[in-house]
């Protein structure tokens, strides 16, 4: 087996560890330091690997040729969570961005998207269940959502913030081998949830937090705490028969996994063990450890069986310098330039249009003289009414309507040199802005120039 280690210095480490041997050794395999950023998660699936970081990227490694496969840019944030689906033909992911994709393997291409999986919160666990068709994820919002792969929803959902056992942040995300149960972590309490049931089958309380969990059984389950301390626990059976097995002293179980008779953990520091699950006994026996010199995030094991016995493992990870990312953001096309310029055609038509509009209002002036002649009375109390605001009136100028063509010419928009079809579209805008513009001038005009003509004629009778 080959034990795969994410690290806060950016780099993915590869052990090698043969435990068919009377003395087993851990000896490195590779080293690779393709992210700008430390490691956060790191799946394993047949012979793919797959790693998130803090620069919002996700490596694909593949295994089988010992290269890089894919980088995915799918995500605006730091990848928080990493699943491979039971069958192996999706990768799920999860960020600090709120959203949670569904990449397909080989082709890369990003089959389901929920940009808003915890309400804009951001997704901090995902795990897939054995059958494909279920998941689990774990948000900021404190909210456990149970996702329908098939469909592609979410089936249901579960406020955690009523559980104050919890805490703020919880932790340890994991389905049981068989699927029947999953577990949750708090500050100092385990609890194995049912799905049968949709609630709590026991939980457990402990003597310090629990920071890693991995299934040995479909009962029972490896709990790493921060005191150094390995607890094992059982989901039917009662405290009694729960085992603290020391670790690591005066240091915390940083992660752990386990591995057919084994079981990979590694402190905060940065050693890394090996031990022999004895499960009759309810043992743990250590074969191996290593010193990695780096503080450990996330750990995995590749199971290099599958390779077959002339499998050559190299140094080192070989970078193809010929991938195209998948899942960037499409970048804008280049800006092009706009030349503006100013028609003699468009200019004439303005000058046309502002002579047109001076001789209708001309036309208007006489016919309101005659509908003022047969209502003298009306306008005579209308006058009386407003002599009261006569400061108030503003007299109009004696060109209205070429002092707004003087204007319009000054204050013409620019034309661009578009297409017929297109310049065609603007220029009847540009009629029926003309038209507006004169209705509202219309409003304005009429009533101010009978107010004025009432008011000539009323001191003319004086």
């Amino acid at each position: 087996m080959e034990i795969i280690v994410g690290t806060y210095e950016n780099f993915l480490l590869g052990y090698k560890v043969d435990i068919k041997v009377d003395k087993p050794s851990i000896v490195q395999s590779f080293a690779d330091r393709s992210h700008s950023g430390s490691i956060r998660c790191v799946a394993v699936k047949d012979q793919w690997i797959a790693t998130g970081a803090t620069d919002d990227r996700i490596f694909i490694y593949d295994m089988s040729t010992r290269k890089q496969a894919q980088i995915i840019l799918s995500h605006d944030g730091t990848i928080n969570s990493l699943a491979f689906t039971p069958d192996g033909t999706h990768l799920l992911s999860a960020g600090d961005d709120g959203r949670m994709i569904a990449t397909r393997l080989k082709t890369w291409f990003t089959d389901a998207t929920w940009k808003k999986a915890h309400s804009g919160s951001a997704v901090t666990h995902v795990s897939c269940h054995p059958s494909g068709k279920l998941a689990l994820s774990l948000g900021s919002d404190l909210v456990l959502r149970t996702w329908n792969l098939v469909k592609g929803r979410v089936a249901y959902k579960t406020n955690l913030k009523s559980r104050n056992t919890l805490g703020r942040q919880p932790d340890c995300l994991t389905w049981s081998p068989n699927g029947d149960y999953f577990t949750l972590s708090g500050q100092r309490v385990v609890e194995f949830w049912s799905i049968k049931t949709a609630d709590v089958a026991r939980s457990q309380k402990t003597k310090s937090k629990p920071t890693c969990l991995s299934w040995i059984s479909d009962e029972e389950c490896l709990v790493g705490l921060e005191d150094g301390k390995i607890l094992w626990l059982n989901v039917n059976k009662e405290e009694d028969n729960d085992i603290e097995i020391p670790a690591y002293m005066y240091v915390r179980v940083k992660v752990m996994q386990s591995f057919k008779n084994n079981l990979i953990t590694a402190s905060s520091f940065g050693e890394i063990k090996v031990w022999q699950i004895v499960a009759n006994k309810r043992k743990l026996k250590e074969v191996a450890k290593a010193n990695i010199g780096c503080r450990p995030t996330c750990l995995s094991v590749l199971d290099l069986e599958q390779f077959g016995a002339n499998y050559v493992i190299s140094s080192t990870i070989e970078e193809v310098k010929d991938i195209k990312p998948t899942g960037s953001k499409a970048k804008a096309p280049p800006r092009g330039v706009v030349t503006i310029e100013y028609d003699d055609d468009d200019n004439e038509d303005s000058d046309s249009n502002s002579k047109s509009d001076h001789e209708e209002e001309s036309d208007e002036e006489e016919v309101t003289e005659g509908e003022e002649e047969e209502n003298d009375n009306d306008s005579a109390a209308e006058v009386s009414d407003d002599d009261e605001n006569e400061d108030d009136v503003e007299e109009p100028s004696s060109e209205p309507a070429s002092t707004n063509s003087e204007e319009d010419e000054q204050n013409a928009e620019p034309v661009m040199r578009l297409p017929k079809s297109r310049k065609h579209k603007l220029q009847l805008m540009k009629m029926k802005s003309n038209t507006n513009k004169k209705q509202k001038m219309d409003n304005y005009v009429k009533p101010q120039q009978t107010i004025n003509k009432a008011k000539n004629k009323q001191k003319n009778k004086k």
